[in-house]
């Protein structure tokens, strides 16, 4: 071996163990900072899907009882009222039923169903309505008079526009 020889290769050899370490280092860089993003990602996850429900379940509470306030303010005004309003439901909406002196909003949830409800004093005409649709929609209530005149009852109608 020449004597300039041995330096060349003592000094390869130097250089490809400091590669080796350069990615052993981003390596384990890299490693430490998936370990600390994952859990938090997963937390945030968590943390939205639970504020996501409280405002579904707000807003089927609100849904019932806006409903049910117009329906209990036609009824009172009496004969030929009639109100139009705009409902906003929940996406997770399951049904809106209106009957037995109660408005129910029934959305699902992942602990299952939750149920918005108001009371009503107006009659429904028909019995019992389900309405099972969900977003933004219109529904026109109205008060119609059945029967004769001593007879005559007045009951709330609720349907649909559009």
């Amino acid at each position: 071996m020449k004597k300039g020889q041995a330096s060349i290769e003592r000094t390869s050899f130097s250089a490809r163990r400091l590669k080796g370490q350069a990615s052993m280092e981003l390596l384990i860089t890299l490693g430490i900072v998936l370990a600390f993003t994952i859990p938090v990602v997963f937390l945030l996850f968590t943390v939205t899907q639970v504020g996501y429900e409280d405002t579904a379940k707000a807003q089927a509470d609100a849904t019932a009882r806006s409903l049910a306030d117009s329906l209990n303010f036609v009824y009172s005004q009496g004969e030929g009222a009639k109100r139009t309003i705009l409902l906003n439901t929940p996406t997770t909406m399951e049904s809106l039923t209106v009957g037995n002196g109660e408005v129910v909003a029934r959305i699902t949830t992942s602990d299952g169903y939750y149920d918005g409800a108001s009371p009503t004093f107006a009659e429904i005409s028909g019995g019992t309505q389900e309405l099972d649709a969900s977003g933004l929609f219109i529904l026109e209530v109205k008060a119609v008079a059945t029967g004769t005149a001593p007879d005559e009852e007045i009951k709330v109608e609720v349907e649909p526009v559009g």
